[in-house]
């Protein structure tokens, strides 16, 4: 009886676990920048060099 209550609460939770989390924000660096999208989509942005 316990397994089966513990197998059922596990069911349910576990959907829950295995969704990541949205992520949000950008990572710039010298050369230029990664932007994250919530929808999982990414942009790489690269500077271009200058002749200084």
């Amino acid at each position: 009886m316990k397994t089966a209550i513990l197998l059922i609460v596990l069911s349910l939770l576990l959907p829950a676990c295995t969704t990541p989390p949205q992520i949000n924000g950008r990572f710039i660096s010298k050369a230029g920048q990664i932007r994250v999208h919530p929808d999982g989509r990414f942009e790489i942005i690269i500077e271009p060099r200058t002749s200084k």
